[in-house]
């Protein structure tokens, strides 16, 4: 039987509810006529439903003892109340009520508002419980790898803290533990098999396939169960190992896995070998985040080229070069903002409802006197290193205003622009004072900003970047994620963050018509993201097919080639002209 509890402060009232609702078939376990009392007894009898009116006993009414039912579990809530003016009905609405009855009542409208009541709260546990289960299932889809259900390159930041907290746990013992064995090191490792690309081609993708699961069954017999075992991509693996004392450790370790993984193994009576290479750096040695930490062992290998497969080396500062055409591009890069060789080029940001430009990412270009085009991805790391980042960054915030300001007072006075920001920009002191002046000297409205940062950025400081998320907030900027999925987040992060928009990266979009898993990914990403008031925004589409996938699932804006490229500001200007 279903039990109701009732909040009413008139006790003829509560012996009237009582009789009415047993004669409708429910059972009453107990009723309060004061909020503090409702919540212990509440607590005490676990009801299926709550009836309170709205003016009861004490220093709160029935609304707010709504709302603290709300915080604290889910149980629906009907009030009942003889005062039906328009202030109380908005401060009721906002509780999310499962029904409302003005008394004095009927004892049908009793029955059918309770069983509507019990309806829609059945109806909206399904559907979040729906979402709890699609979040799990999405949360190991994105974090997991497919074939060996290894943790993929999503979880490595989760991971890597998991072990940290045990390193810092064990050195707060250090006291009681002998010298030689307080941990000092945490190693990564980086495995590269660059021989499966000749067995992927030679015997085809399922041999291929069979061998990755044989190689991750070796690797786990021959690991401890703390070590994390992570799948990269391809032939790319990456291990982060308990804390150590020694780097010796390290070193036999690296010693008995090239012994015991590399015998061969028998595929129809033929010997396939499997040959590979380590790199290792250590925790706090040669970073502090996971990203700098496998990049260093990624760079240990380099070094093994020459030397021949089944080698294992440590990380050396001597390792990291510049190529001489890098020190040329560094030194150029230093003139490129006064000579006037750098450019914004502008891809337009798309409402997939109306296919009308709503705004546009800008993007940095370098119009090199010699080499006519150098990517980004060569001159922007160099800018970071270098910290030409900053005034370069500062000239791109200046130009975007100042190019969209003029677009604001000749065609679309709401069009918003995208600016992104690298780490090293992100982490600059009174960030939000730095744009807000640039803002104001060009009169450029704060809500038609978009700052997108990329989640490796934010993941590698939680708390500090937290902080300053809300200063650029408040400021009134919009601030995106980007790129989301690419780097090594956690859904949790969509709710640790304040947000506004949500860009999921092309490479969930490619083939979304036809590849299962990216469809599922990318649907439940735009979900939950709506669940969380964010807006979505799908960057690459490249084809009709991938577009209408984002269309029938509530997409909200893309970007892509099947539009337009990125465009100098002439042409973007005359695309916007033939879109208003």
């Amino acid at each position: 039987m279903i039990k109701v509890f009732i909040v009413e402060d008139e006790i003829i009232a509560v012996e009237s509810l009582t009789v009415d609702l047993q004669k409708i078939g429910y059972e009453v376990v107990g009723s309060a006529n004061d909020s503090e009392k409702a919540l212990i007894k509440i607590n005490q009898t676990s009801p299926d439903l709550v009836l309170i009116d709205i003016n009861i006993k004490g220093e709160k009414d029935g609304i707010v003892l709504a709302e603290e039912l709300r915080n604290i579990n889910s149980i629906p809530v009907v009030y009942l109340t003889a005062y039906a003016d328009e202030k109380t009905l908005s401060r009721a609405t906002k509780t999310f009520p499962f029904g409302y009855i003005v008394k004095p009542y009927k004892i049908q409208d009793l029955a059918t508002t309770i069983a509507i009541a019990l309806e829609k709260y059945k109806e909206v546990e399904k559907i979040k419980n729906q979402l709890i289960e699609q979040q799990a299932k999405l949360e190991f889809i994105s974090k997991y790898d497919e074939l060996t259900q290894l943790p993929n390159q999503l979880s490595l930041v989760e991971n890597f803290n998991a072990i940290l907290e045990v390193f810092y746990q064990q050195l707060s013992y250090q006291e009681n533990i002998k010298n030689n064995e307080i941990p000092q090191l945490i190693p990564i490792f980086y495995l590269n098999f660059n021989r499966f690309k000749l067995i992927r081609d030679e015997f085809g993708q399922e041999l291929s396939n069979l061998l990755v699961k044989a190689l991750v069954k070796r690797l786990k017999a021959n690991l401890s169960e703390d070590t994390i075992i992570t799948r990269l991509q391809g032939d790319e693996f990456a291990l982060i190992i308990p804390p150590i004392s020694t780097k010796q450790v390290a070193i036999d370790l690296a010693r008995m896995l090239l012994e015991k993984i590399t015998p061969p193994f028998i595929y129809k009576q033929k010997e396939i070998y499997i040959d590979f290479k380590i790199g290792i750096s250590f925790y706090p040695l040669q970073g502090q985040n996971i990203d700098e930490l496998l990049y260093k062992a990624k760079e240990a290998i380099y070094g093994l080229e020459n030397i021949g497969e089944n080698q294992f080396q440590i990380y050396s500062p001597a390792l990291h070069k510049y190529t001489a055409k890098q020190i040329t591009l560094e030194a150029q890069l230093h003139h490129a903002l006064d000579r006037n060789e750098l450019e914004l080029y502008y891809q337009p940001k798309v409402d997939i409802k109306n296919s009308k430009i709503i705004g546009a990412e800008a993007l940095l270009r370098w119009n090199h006197p010699d080499e006519k085009f150098i990517s980004p991805t060569i001159f922007i790391p160099i800018a970071e290193e270098t910290g030409l980042i900053e005034p370069i960054g500062e000239w791109v915030l200046n130009k975007a205003c100042e190019e969209f300001n003029f677009l604001h007072k000749n065609y679309k006075a709401d069009l918003q622009v995208a600016v992104n920001l690298s780490a090293r920009q992100f982490n600059q002191d009174l960030l939000e004072h730095k744009i807000l002046k640039i803002l104001a000297f060009h009169y450029f409205n704060p809500s038609l900003l978009e700052i997108e940062l990329t989640e490796s950025i934010l993941v590698r400081n939680t708390s500090f970047a937290s902080k300053k998320l809300n200063k650029l907030k408040s400021a009134g900027l919009k601030i995106a994620i980007d790129d989301f999925g690419t780097g090594y987040s956690s859904l949790g992060y969509l709710q640790s963050f304040n947000f506004d928009i949500l860009k999921i990266d092309r490479c969930f979009i490619k083939e979304i018509n036809t590849n299962t898993k990216n469809a599922t990914i990318t649907k439940s990403l735009i979900e939950m993201a709506h669940q969380l008031n964010l807006q979505v925004v799908a960057e690459g589409v490249e084809n009709e097919p991938e577009l209408a996938f984002l269309h029938r699932n509530n997409c909200d804006y893309y970007q892509g080639y099947l539009f337009s490229r990125p465009l100098p500001f002439s042409q973007f200007q005359e695309l916007l002209s033939n879109n208003i």
